[in-house]
């Protein structure tokens, strides 16, 4: 029970939470219970899988900032998966894009975020919003056409060339592995280019 009563505090709870049933919580308080189970053991690391994306937007804010300062506090490593190209950008020191199930894309969150080299990663980072009406109205958005693939109907060559603005013959036949750019930047693409999207 002390135990208990630690770790509900170092999330930001009370002692009274732990008597409480899981639908006598709010979102946020079921995230906080949640994360306070997960450091329960002293872990050096957590995979956090899209660990707001069902919060609204304050209690998000409340839950980065909870998982920073305990980052900070327990030495705590985090493997984040999210869509959130926002959340990703705060939260992540290093980032790895993936495209049916293949890293496109690495390297550290400033670094990706200014130079972004394959088009699967300008494509996502050209259709995010951006927070400034101005420049969110004259940007040009990359194109992303299609669906793609199902895992039993992965392309030959280059896994994303059906769908790329920036394919070329031989990415039909080649499948381009994940090789430095620029330092430990890396991209699995034929012809990396850096193009400004944000």
């Amino acid at each position: 029970r002390r135990r208990v009563a630690e770790l509900l505090a170092l999330v930001g709870l009370e002692d009274d939470h732990a008597r409480r049933y899981p639908h006598a919580l709010s979102g946020g308080q079921r995230q906080r219970v949640a994360i306070a189970r997960a450091i329960a053991t002293r872990p050096r690391l957590l995979i956090l899988d899209e660990p707001v994306s069902s919060l609204d937007v304050s209690i998000r804010g409340q839950i980065l900032n909870l998982l920073a300062d305990l980052q900070s506090e327990l030495g705590l490593a985090y493997l984040l998966i999210a869509h959130d190209l926002a959340l990703v950008r705060h939260a992540c020191h290093r980032v790895a894009v993936m495209y049916l199930g293949r890293i496109v894309e690495e390297a550290d969150g400033p670094r990706l975020f200014a130079a972004p080299q394959h088009p699967y990663t300008q494509a996502l980072m050209s259709a995010a919003p951006l927070p400034d009406p101005q420049r969110e109205r004259t940007r040009t958005r990359l194109p992303l056409d299609g669906e793609p693939p199902g895992a039993a109907t992965i392309p030959a060559g280059c896994r994303f060339h059906p769908r790329c603005f920036a394919a070329r013959d031989v990415c039909r036949e080649r499948e381009p592995s994940l090789a430095p750019v620029d330092g430990d930047h890396l991209a699995a693409c034929l012809f990396p280019e850096t193009r400004r999207v944000l």
